[in-house]
C-alpha cells in the first residue's frame, strides 16, 4: 500500500511541470493581443483606435516601401521610433527585433493605455514622422463631459431664429478634456457627406455638405466650454425640414470620446428677458426683446406672468409658491397693486421650447404714502391756524 502511494505520488510530481506549461500556454493564448480590425484617421497624422477592453495591436509605418534604385537601400535598422519623445519599452516590433528600430511597428493598446506621439527618426536624429494614436472605447460609458444618455451631456440654445446657436458642456471633476473635432450638419444624409476643415488657430471649424444644402460654421469657445455656431444656409421664415446635428470629439490625455446632439433651432430658441416699464399706477407693459425677430406678427411671443406680494418669498422671481398664480397671456400690459413684485418671462408661442429668464419690476406705494404725508402737513397747519385764533 505504501509502495502504491508512493509510486502515485513519483507519477503526479513527474506530469506536474506539463501541467503548469499547459495552463501557462493556454494563459498566453488567451492573452494574446489581436490585430486591430477598427482604426480611421481624425485629422493628418492622428489616427484613432477602437478597443473593446481587450489587448489589441495597431501597425504604424514610418515612410512605407523604399524603392532600391530611387531611394536606396535602407535596412530595417536605418530606423529609430521614440514614443513621446522616449524609446519605449512597451513597443512590440513588426520584425520581431527587440530593438526600438525598423520602419514598422505595431503599437499594444488595451483600455486607457497605449496612445501617444510616435515620432520616427533616422540615425543622425532628424525627424521623419509623426503619428498620434488615441484609443476610443466601443462602450457607451462616458468618461470626459458630465451628464447622462437620458439627459444629454450637451446644452444647446439660440436667442432667436438667425441662424446661430451656442452649445456647451461640463468636465467631470476628474479630467479636463479639449476639442479634437468638430463636425456638424443639417439632414442626416448630409452628415454621411460633410467635409470639415479648420482653420489655422484649430478653434474655427467649417463643414459643408457636398449637396451644397447644409454649410454651418463653428468656433471653440476660449474656455474650451462650448461652441457658437451659424448656420449659413438658414432662412428664417421657411420650415425647418430636417435637424441640427453636432458631433464632438473630445480628447483627454489619449482617450477620445465622441458626443453629438440633434435638434431644431425650433427646439432650442429661448428669448432674451423682456423689458417691463409702468404706464400708469395700476397698469406695467413689457416689450419684446431686442434680440428678438422681426416682424412680431410673424414670430409672436406668449408671456406667463406671476406676482408677488409682500413677503411671500425671498427668492424673487425663483419663488415656486403653491399658491402663487402663473398666468399665460399674449397681450404686453398687465394691471397691478401696490406693493406688488411682477414677474414675466417669454416663449415662442408657436412652439413648446424653452421659457426666457424671469424678468423682475417691484411696484411700491410711495406715490400714495407721499399723499398721505402731504395731506398729514395740511391738517396740521390748519390745526396751528385755528389754535392761533
Amino acid at each position: 500500500m505504501f509502495d502504491c502511494c508512493l509510486k502515485m505520488r513519483f507519477t503526479l510530481l513527474s506530469i506536474l511541470p506539463t501541467l503548469l506549461g499547459i495552463l501557462i500556454l493556454h494563459q498566453a493564448k488567451s492573452q494574446r493581443p489581436k490585430f486591430t480590425q477598427s482604426s480611421w484617421n481624425l485629422l493628418p497624422n492622428v489616427v484613432v483606435v477602437n478597443v473593446d477592453g481587450s489587448l489589441v495591436q495597431h501597425p504604424l509605418t514610418c515612410n512605407g516601401s523604399f524603392n532600391r534604385e530611387e531611394d536606396g537601400w535602407r535596412r530595417d535598422n536605418d530606423w529609430v521610433w521614440r514614443r513621446d519623445g522616449e524609446e519605449d519599452e512597451d513597443i512590440l516590433w513588426m520584425m520581431g527585433e527587440q530593438e526600438k528600430r525598423g520602419n514598422s511597428l505595431l503599437v499594444n493598446l488595451e483600455e486607457r493605455t497605449g496612445g501617444g506621439i510616435f515620432t520616427c527618426h533616422s540615425l543622425d536624429k532628424t525627424l521623419l514622422k509623426t503619428t498620434t494614436v488615441l484609443v476610443k472605447h466601443l462602450d457607451e460609458q462616458k468618461r470626459i463631459l458630465e451628464g447622462s444618455t437620458r439627459t444629454g451631456y450637451m446644452k444647446c440654445s439660440t436667442r432667436n431664429y438667425q441662424g446661430e446657436f451656442h452649445c456647451s458642456w461640463k468636465f467631470t471633476p476628474t479630467r479636463f478634456g479639449t476639442v479634437m473635432f468638430v463636425k456638424v450638419a443639417r439632414g442626416l444624409s448630409d452628415a454621411k457627406n460633410i467635409s470639415c476643415s479648420v482653420d489655422a488657430s484649430g478653434q474655427q471649424w467649417t463643414c459643408s455638405s457636398s449637396s451644397g444644402q447644409s454649410d454651418i460654421m463653428c468656433s471653440v469657445n476660449s474656455s474650451g466650454l462650448g461652441v457658437s455656431c451659424v448656420d449659413r444656409q438658414y432662412c428664417p421664415y421657411a420650415e425647418e425640414t430636417d435637424r441640427i446635428t453636432l458631433t464632438i470629439y473630445m480628447r483627454t490625455n489619449y482617450l477620445l470620446e465622441e458626443y453629438s446632439q440633434h435638434f431644431y433651432l425650433s427646439e432650442i430658441v429661448k428669448p432674451d428677458n423682456v423689458y417691463i416699464k409702468k404706464v400708469n399706477s395700476s397698469t406695467i407693459e413689457w416689450s419684446y426683446p431686442v434680440s428678438w425677430n422681426r416682424p412680431i406678427s410673424y414670430f409672436p411671443l406668449s408671456f406667463q406672468v406671476k406676482e408677488i406680494k409682500g413677503r411671500m418669498c425671498k427668492n424673487g422671481c425663483m419663488c415656486d409658491s403653491p399658491y402663487m398664480e402663473v398666468h399665460t397671456t399674449k397681450s404686453s400690459q398687465w394691471s397691478v397693486k401696490a406693493k406688488v413684485t411682477v414677474c414675466v418671462r417669454a416663449q415662442d408661442a408657436l412652439c413648446d421650447s424653452p421659457w426666457s429668464d424671469w424678468t423682475e419690476y417691484r411696484l411700491s406705494n410711495k406715490g400714495n404714502k407721499r399723499r398721505r404725508q402731504e395731506k398729514q402737513k395740511k391738517k396740521q397747519k390748519k390745526r396751528k391756524k385755528n389754535v392761533s385764533q
